[in-house]
């Protein structure tokens, strides 16, 4: 069986996490003190410590063989009667030695230190006053020394430890229990509050990427957020306790600096970004003009001599490309730690990785762009290129995709597309308004009069459908070879993407015509084992009373001399 813990936020828990945090900061107050004790004294020197809690800085060696060596003695008299409870703070008194020019700090018969007028003069004070602001330092850092590790302390720290590990619990749970809600909450307002991101007809977003892109965002905020959560717990926790304090202070004051550091570099890099802002809204402006002065070319509503419409886009997509390089590189130098000799040795092997492995994508770039701007072919063109022949789907920047006359889509890229021999059947039609030529070769005998071979051709193609009147159909005769004429017959059609269809068509008249006018289609090659005067014409074409002639043989001459037969 498992067991799931469901934890329901509402009102009354709300407030009660809302009390306990106020009072953990009301206890907190006074327990965490992360500064230092107020002291007007510099900060140069050896340091006096007390507990890892630096106290002053003495800056005169007095009797000791080095200044390091007398601090470490200051320290050592003030630990130890930090640790004896048994003398009162009270106790600590100043007492002048003349003689020896010094003032002394003690308590009851034990020395504490001693200050000299060489300690003074480096502090620009007289050595009383010097004495008595070093004696009240000493005094409130034994007093704090010995609150921090009374029992009453101790048990309040434990508690806040307790209740600030229930809090972060509870806060855990809070989030753990919300955010599948909230995520739940987004896949259903996907269509009613989160709206499909639009600019004109083109979808930039759809409400479940636009969705997806929130919950991806929450997600890295709730990471951040535990965390955080963990780091504060964790360094409030340890600075509750003396033992640990100091760990808990570098941890403080080690986020603190690191914040701080971030907040000083943003209010420094404010210039910068100011100026990046600007080149960046320049640049938003004439890439907008770019746009409309193109649309409006494309569009035809703007026309310049020389320079076709379908340019009109490619153009703009290789201006804007150059328009944002250029801004990159002005840019560039603003960029935070443009300057770094890493951010320069990345940016030095990304440049030659992309030169080494884009060397193929930047030639099939380049003859993409040529291939526009040659007009060898637009996105409907019927074109032919070597043995394939289809028509023009989709023209990117680094393939053109053909879907062939079976429905099969083929890639080539624009390299080779560039070093073919394209045939556009589109072209003409498009720019100059002149007709395709579709064209057959029909083979006829010598027994057959060529006028009317041409009329019958002729005919068959003034039948078929798309085939134009005006221009009128034609015949050539290519050859007259041993056995038949060759009949070339070219029409005119308005329709290259029917050209199959056509053709097909066009072949069933030529047979049908053919056959109507008793013209025999029997060359270039024609075999059968039948009666050769039978007829290649089918039976439906002929006259019901139609008999196959017989054999003429004609009888010789009585003036010829006959000759043997075989």
């Amino acid at each position: 069986m498992t067991c799931r813990l469901i934890l329901k936020i509402n009102q009354p828990f709300g407030a009660v996490i809302t009390a306990i945090f106020v009072a953990l900061l009301i206890i907190i107050t006074p327990l965490c003190s992360f500064s230092q004790t107020p002291s007007e004294l510099p900060i140069n020197g050896v340091p006096v410590e007390l507990g890892n809690k630096t106290l002053f800085f003495i800056q005169d060696k007095l009797f000791s063989p080095s200044i390091e060596r007398r601090a470490k003695v200051i320290s050592s008299s003030i630990q130890q009667l930090a640790d004896y409870d048994a003398i009162p703070t009270d106790a600590l008194k100043t007492r002048e030695v003349e003689s020896e020019a010094v003032t002394i700090i003690h308590a009851q018969s034990i020395p504490i230190m001693s200050v000299s007028d060489a300690d003074a003069k480096a502090v620009k004070q007289t050595r009383q006053a010097l004495a008595n602001q070093y004696l009240q330092i000493i005094k409130n850092a034994i007093d704090e020394y010995r609150e921090k590790r009374s029992a009453s302390y101790l048990t309040r720290a434990g508690v806040l430890a307790v209740a600030s590990t229930i809090l972060l619990t509870a806060i855990l749970l809070v989030l753990w229990n919300i955010m599948p809600q909230f995520y739940h909450w987004l896949d259903v307002q996907q269509d009613r509050l989160i709206p499909n991101l639009r600019v004109q007809n083109l979808e930039l977003l759809s409400s479940q990427q636009i969705s997806a892109l929130v919950q991806g965002f929450t997600k890295i905020i709730h990471f951040a957020v535990v965390l955080s959560l963990l780091y504060f717990y964790l360094s409030f926790v340890l600075s509750l306790f003396p033992q640990t304090s100091q760990l808990g202070a570098s941890l403080f004051f080690h986020l603190q600096n690191t914040l701080t550091a971030v907040w000083n570099g943003f209010l420094a890099y404010i210039p910068k970004l100011l100026t990046i802002g600007l080149i960046a809204l320049l640049t938003h402006y004439i890439l907008g003009f770019l746009k409309f002065i193109f649309a409006n070319i494309e569009r035809g509503t703007l026309s310049i001599q020389g320079f076709y419409p379908e340019w009109a886009r490619p153009t703009y997509h290789l201006l804007s490309f150059i328009v944002i390089a250029f801004v990159i590189a002005i840019v560039f130098p603003y960029l935070p730690g443009s300057n770094s000799p890493a951010f320069q040795a990345i940016s030095i092997v990304i440049g030659a990785l992309i030169s080494l492995g884009s060397s193929g994508a930047i030639a099939n770039a380049v003859a993409g762009f040529s291939l526009v701007y040659t007009r060898a072919f637009q996105v409907g063109d019927r074109i032919e290129i070597g043995d394939l022949m289809g028509f023009v789907e989709e023209k990117q920047l680094l393939v053109t995709r053909i879907r062939t006359l079976n429905n099969v889509l083929v890639s080539i890229p624009n390299s080779t597309l560039l070093s073919s021999n394209i045939i556009n059947y589109n072209t003409l039609l498009k720019d100059q308004q002149t007709p395709i030529i579709v064209h057959t070769t029909v083979s006829l005998g010598y027994d057959t009069p060529w006028r009317y071979a041409h009329e019958t051709l002729i005919a068959a193609a003034v039948a078929t459908t798309d085939i134009l009147s005006q221009p009128p159909p034609f015949v050539w005769q290519t050859a007259l070879n041993d056995f038949y004429i060759s009949y070339e017959l070219k029409a005119y059609t308005n329709d290259p993407t029917k050209i199959e269809s056509i053709y097909s068509e066009l072949h069933q008249n030529i047979q049908d015509k053919c056959n109507e006018a008793n013209i025999e289609i029997c060359s270039p090659h024609y075999s059968a084992i039948r009666d050769g005067n039978q007829t290649t014409i089918p039976s439906e074409y002929l006259s019901g009373d139609y008999a196959a002639p017989g054999f003429r043989v004609n009888s010789p001459s009585t003036n010829s001399q006959s000759s043997p037969t075989d």
